[in-house]
């Protein structure tokens, strides 16, 4: 990828990395194995401009790539996925993770919480709280089957507007803090955003990590994901809110999740991921 711009792992302060995995994804819409490759490829065809034989990037909107110290290093299988995550966290590396199915996200958080011994501060972006209990070890339990790595009362699950009974029950049960597209609508993104910060710390913090599952955008602007759900976010939304918490606190990990590529249209799904992979880029804080 175009944007690695270290030769090792040493040299960077943040990995990117792929599982092109959908193993625990019970959607009947499958291609979410595609989607690290399919967003890699996007980059190149949406996020650069080709003059006089040259490749030019196109920079972010707001935010600097040029203190960051980015390597790629490929695909991981999921069984490698865990140890791969340790070695990051454990070396002070920032570990993007492009999926893949949502499932990735529980042996993420696992993986962070065995190497810091802290809870996590969960900022979800998903139309699905992800919070079954009935069924384990699946991309629709990622909160239950994590609920010893996170701080759920420091937590917030934003963009929430797909729940089952028992998860309205276990959201309950656990005092969750959500955010629905009606409340982004009726408060507005500056007064979501300081709810959110609020709620998930402040820039000292170095323990706060990012889901992004595309579903949590509306259909109409995401078509191509496992599960599109009516009714959501829009992609300046998601991508305000993404960039005024990077700037606002330092995170441990992130990762970009549910691109289906078999189900996307004119690659505007894989086309927004990319771009929202540069402004995470271009507005996360890294060490000096």
């Amino acid at each position: 990828m175009r944007y690695s711009n270290v030769t090792n792992v040493n040299e960077s302060n943040i990995v990117l990395l792929g599982v092109p995995d959908e193993s625990k994804s019970k959607a009947f819409r499958k291609g979410t194995r595609n989607g690290p490759n399919n967003l890699r490829k996007a980059l190149f065809a949406s996020e650069y401009f080709k003059r006089s034989g040259k490749m030019i990037p196109i920079c972010p909107i707001k935010g600097s790539l040029s203190t960051k110290k980015v390597l790629d290093i490929g695909n991981v299988q999921r069984r490698n996925f865990y140890s791969k995550i340790c070695s990051l966290i454990i070396q002070n590396k920032i570990p993007i993770v492009i999926g893949g199915d949502h499932s990735i996200t529980t042996t993420a958080l696992h993986a962070i919480k065995k190497s810091t011994q802290k809870e996590i501060n969960l900022i979800y972006f998903d139309a699905h709280p992800d919070f079954v209990t009935s069924t384990k070890d699946y991309y629709g339990s990622v909160v239950s089957d994590s609920i010893d790595c996170i701080d759920i009362r420091k937590s917030v699950f934003v963009g929430i507007r797909a729940c089952e009974p028992e998860e309205l029950f276990n959201i309950r049960k656990y005092g969750a803090n959500i955010i629905d597209p009606l409340d982004i609508q009726e408060y507005g993104t500056k007064k979501i955003l300081k709810k959110i910060i609020k709620i998930c710390g402040n820039k000292t913090d170095n323990n706060i990590y990012l889901s992004i599952d595309l579903d949590c955008l509306d259909p109409a602007f995401a078509p191509g994901v496992s599960v599109p759900t009516p009714c959501g976010i829009n992609p300046l939304e998601l991508i305000y809110f993404i960039k005024q918490i990077l700037t606002k606190n330092k995170i441990i990990g992130c990762d970009i999740v549910e691109l289906s590529p078999s189900f996307d249209i004119n690659n505007i799904t894989a086309n927004f991921a990319a771009r929202l992979l540069k402004e995470i880029l271009g507005s996360i804080i890294v060490e000096s």
